[in-house]
């Protein structure tokens, strides 16, 4: 479990001792921070006939417990075998959740649960519901039936409906940025040249891919050496074009390295000073085409990725050229 989950695993711990647990959880927190393994913690947690009380400091008695399910009753090994009957996961047909898929689960929890206390549905890219989906989900939400527990997962909360937020107990997951955060993680963290390649002052948990994952890391370099070659003037725009489309990190990569571009024109000894001489205002001007990009693909399921990004590298070269062309002129 990553170290910055150990807090909310004593929130929950507690309430579940309490019987006070929430019929429904929202877990929001980037690609990476811990969702999918809190929400499994949990799930364990509630089917289990006999949970366990563990520390995670073991130097410290006196911390407060966690529990966790044993790992080895029958409804745990059910959990592992996928066949356990009080719980469902929600899988999204193609790229969204649809109503039909919401019915289901809302007829899994009208039942009575057939060995545990608790059934549980959970919800992955809930921000992919469809509207007729969120809303027949909003129903189950302001009625829900007794010992039920629905967990929602998302990366993007803003794409829910407000209603739906607002009857869901909101778990905001949010580590720390930086040394800090590398840090925490040093138990998994890549041993590469990954200080350098993310800049690890404003490094995050959007970049644990990166941090975690070798194969990854090497990607996210050399989408970095093709960006940067596009920006100090060379033609690789079919190169970077390509590498947007194959890689599910490619926008976000591109973000990520033109705002600490922008970042760098303030700190001096960086690493992009001898490579690159690009003024605020262009950085400026493709983070603004680079969000605007992001933002139809995100906001439109139906959106043709392949045009936005065509038109978006498109975008970057022309505004590369025009600044090029006022340089001279000045």
């Amino acid at each position: 479990m990553k170290p910055w989950l150990y807090i909310h695993q004593q929130i929950f711990s507690r309430q579940f001792s309490a019987n006070s647990l929430p019929h429904a959880i929202l877990i929001n927190g980037a690609t990476g921070s811990g969702k999918l393994e809190f929400a499994q913690w949990l799930i364990y947690l509630l089917s289990c006939q006999q949970p366990e009380n563990i520390n995670n400091n073991q130097e410290n008695n006196d911390q407060e417990s966690i529990l966790q399910g044993c790992g080895h009753c029958k409804s745990c090994l059910l959990l592992n075998s996928k066949t356990y009957p009080d719980h469902l996961n929600l899988i999204a047909d193609k790229n969204s959740i649809g109503v039909d898929d919401i019915r289901q689960a809302n007829g899994f929890l009208q039942k009575t649960a057939h060995l545990g206390k608790f059934k549980t549905v959970l919800i992955e890219h809930a921000q992919t519901m469809t509207q007729a989906a969120a809303n027949a989900l909003l129903k189950t939400l302001e009625e829900p039936s007794a010992n039920s527990v629905i967990i929602l997962l998302t990366n993007d909360i803003e794409m829910l409906l407000p209603t739906i937020v607002s009857r869901c107990r909101v778990l905001n997951i949010r580590p720390n940025i930086g040394q800090a955060l590398l840090q925490s993680i040093s138990g998994e963290c890549l041993k590469l040249e990954s200080s350098t390649e993310l800049n690890n002052r404003f490094i995050n948990i959007t970049q644990l891919p990166e941090l975690t994952d070798i194969t990854i890391n090497e990607a996210f370099k050399n989408f970095k050496e093709c960006y940067i070659n596009l920006l100090s003037g060379q033609h690789v725009e079919s190169q970077l074009l390509q590498q947007l489309l194959n890689n599910e990190h490619g926008l976000r990569w591109l973000e990520q390295i033109t705002v600490n571009l922008l970042r760098e024109q303030f700190i001096t000894a960086n690493e992009f000073s001898n490579m690159l001489a690009l003024d605020a205002e262009l950085l400026n001007n493709l983070y603004k085409v680079i969000i605007n990009g992001c933002k139809v693909i995100k906001s439109y399921t139906q959106a043709n990725k392949q045009f936005v990004c065509e038109q978006l590298i498109m975008s970057i070269s022309d505004l590369i050229e025009q600044t090029k062309i006022n340089g001279q002129e000045s």
